[in-house]
């Protein structure tokens, strides 16, 4: 019986996923103001029903792709780290940063930042979901000694950081996520030593 569950809800993820896709080719071809459920089903070659099945609507489609979305940067941008242990700056390489790996291979859906009519939010998204990763888990030591993990500051690098990375997109991905990788290291060792993750979700310091 639970590898019967598990059956099915593989088989709806694949679904979901197809509708997720055809979703977003559409979005790329006619605009997102543009794209119906109909369009969607036709695309993803199901009939209604299995549409419906998953999602109450275009919206709710959206919301749930968005959320997916959402969650994936956050953990592509803390995962490898062992919580509670300090990461010097120095030692970080090439594979430090597996949020540039992420955005590189779901190029299709990152490329709607570059979409007039595209998710609305969606430009949002990106650096929101850096600055609560900063905020709600690093902990970072400046090379001068200053306490650096206010809001403010850590706004500033959550936006700064999504800002070379959807440069780094409008380019069309110019240099590879290894590349990508160490000038972000390079950006965060010039105000940064060390940091760590924290063991827990700390309380929003004040602004």
């Amino acid at each position: 019986m639970v590898e019967y569950k598990s059956n099915i809800s593989k088989q709806s993820e694949r679904t979901k996923s197809s509708f997720k896709k055809a979703f977003i080719d559409l979005i790329h071809e006619k605009g997102y103001s543009h794209v119906t459920v109909t369009d969607i089903i036709k695309r993803a070659d199901y009939n209604r029903t299995t549409f419906y099945l998953h999602f109450q609507d275009k919206q709710g489609l959206t919301d749930e792709l968005q959320r997916e979305m959402f969650k994936q940067v956050k953990e592509k941008s803390m995962n490898k780290y062992e919580k509670g242990k300090a990461i010097s700056i120095t030692e970080m390489d090439p594979k430090s940063f597996e949020l540039t790996h992420f955005i590189y291979s779901e190029q299709a859906y990152f490329n709607l930042l570059l979409k007039n009519d595209t998710i609305p939010g969606l430009h949002r998204d990106l650096p929101k979901a850096i600055y609560e990763v900063l905020e709600e888990s690093f902990i970072l030591s400046a090379i001068n000694q200053l306490d650096i993990n206010y809001s403010v500051h850590k706004l500033y690098m959550a936006h700064g950081t999504a800002g070379l990375l959807v440069n780094w997109i409008e380019n069309g991905y110019d240099v590879s996520p290894d590349d990508m990788s160490l000038r972000l290291i390079q950006i965060l060792h010039s105000f940064a030593k060390e940091f760590s993750i924290a063991t827990k979700s700390k309380n929003t310091p004040p602004i």
